[in-house]
């Protein structure tokens, strides 16, 4: 005879579980197979739409547990994986079995899923020691460099390995730890995933592509630096103005991209200028974008000015964003006059903080720089507009006078290293630069008291 809680109709017990904790949820379902068909949609179902996925094995025996095709871990959308970079050693042992979990896991969304792919995937990386009784907890601090970027590398070919055995697509965004500072993936390994036919399959569809990435590394050891404290450094030959030349060939693997976002982490590596077989590259490259963004960030990113001219002239952003690009050649002045012309489809933009070779580019607009110079008093270097204020003509200049020490030079500066990875400012900690301090300084403290570059 059934109880009088199964013969409650679906809405009433989906109104019941919007009252309870996800473990009473839980036990809820275990009372009967009626009432766990009642109760393991709606509500209960939501809670496993969004879900963070660490790769440590427990968790992933867990994850293709609750994937299998009875279990509400198959309605899985919005997914990330975390990879954890350890105080007591740089990549734990288990590779290959987080790579046979996380793909089982995978397989399971795409045989049993109502939509059989994942709408987003995000990649992070988390840092942890061992407490005393064992178990995983966040340190204070984290000041090896070179472990989070091999964590971050071990994350990215777990991750995307599983999903091309596993052939399940991403169809909306994916973000390749787009929201950490001090953490980025080394372009090479993303480059050889996305320029891979087989990965066609999986990233082909993206509405949104949100990546940051650096130079390949080498280790650095120095005899004067803490135990621990590895630092990241280019390896040789690498040129770092070259990425947004590469990026052209795999957005065009992308004919339905709305959104790209690219942050460049600089290790210090060298700038050099393309050479003529490169530019014939990248000439190649741009003869196979055909789509046009309604969203393109370009943060940290070295480039020549022809370079970034005629990237800007094949994705034909709606929405333009520029913040702390350097020109390594040439001018922003074709820049600025293709993105103001009738014939551009840049509709709105935000310039921020760009840099022509070494001088900071000031806007001939009303305001302020953000700081004071010696001898001179630039206008702001932040522009935005949007709709006909859009092709008014772009002035700018440079500075005639030095930066003058103060707390909002030292902010900035200091905000700039954590963001894009000169880190002139103290030594590399993960933890603090994922969990930032205010710092504040007397308004009237005297500028040869404070750092200035």
């Amino acid at each position: 005879m059934n109880s009088a809680l199964e013969a409650l109709h679906t809405e009433l017990v989906e109104l019941i579980v919007v009252y309870l904790e996800p473990h009473d949820i839980a036990s809820l379902r275990l009372t009967s197979r009626t009432i766990r068909e009642k109760a393991s949609w709606g509500c209960f179902g939501a809670l496993f739409k969004r879900k963070n996925i660490e790769l440590e094995t427990e968790t992933l025996q867990q994850m293709t547990r609750v994937t299998s095709h009875d279990q509400p871990g198959r309605l899985l959308q919005h997914c990330t994986i975390t990879g954890i970079a350890r105080t007591d050693a740089t990549a734990p042992a288990e590779n290959t079995e987080h790579l046979r979990l996380l793909t089982e896991a995978f397989r399971n969304i795409k045989q049993h899923s109502p939509k059989h792919a994942l709408a987003s995937l995000s990649l992070r990386v988390a840092a942890r020691s061992e407490s005393a009784d064992g178990s995983l907890v966040e340190p204070d601090s984290f000041l090896s460099q070179i472990s989070i970027w091999e964590t971050a590398l071990r994350t990215f070919n777990i991750t995307m390995t599983a999903l091309n055995q596993s052939q399940l697509p991403v169809v909306e965004q994916l973000d390749i730890f787009g929201s950490l500072r001090g953490c980025s993936l080394a372009c090479d390994a993303f480059l050889s995933f996305a320029n891979n036919p087989a990965s066609v399959d999986i990233i082909g569809s993206l509405k949104g592509l949100t990546v940051s990435l650096s130079v390949p590394y080498e280790v650095e050891v120095n005899d004067f630096k803490e135990a621990g404290e590895l630092e990241a450094v280019p390896a040789k030959f690498s040129n770092p103005n070259l990425i947004l030349l590469d990026t052209l060939q795999v957005l065009s693997m992308m004919p339905e991209l709305e959104t790209f976002r690219l942050h460049w982490h600089s290790l210090g590596a060298r700038i050099e200028i393309p050479s003529t077989s490169i530019a014939a590259h990248q000439r190649k490259a741009i003869s196979l974008v055909s789509t046009s963004l309604k969203e393109c960030s370009l943060r940290g990113i070295q480039v020549s000015g022809s370079d970034l001219l005629q990237f800007l002239e094949a994705v034909q952003p709606a929405a333009l964003t520029l913040t702390d690009t350097t020109l390594v050649s040439g001018t922003y002045t074709p820049i600025f006059k293709y993105i103001t012309s009738p014939d551009c489809p840049v509709t709105s933009y935000c310039l921020d903080d760009i840099w022509q070779g070494r001088n900071l580019v000031h806007f001939e607009v009303p305001g302020k720089s953000k700081f004071r110079f010696a001898r001179d008093s630039p206008g702001p270097t932040t522009l935005l507009r949007k709709g006909s204020t859009t092709k008014e003509e772009i002035r700018y200049r440079f500075s005639s006078g030095r930066a003058l020490g103060s707390p909002q030079r030292y902010r900035w500066v200091k905000s700039k290293a954590e963001e894009f990875g000169l880190y002139h400012c103290g030594r590399y900690d993960f933890i603090g630069l994922n969990s930032p301090k205010i710092i504040s300084f007397p308004e009237d403290l005297d500028d040869d008291q404070l750092f200035t570059m």
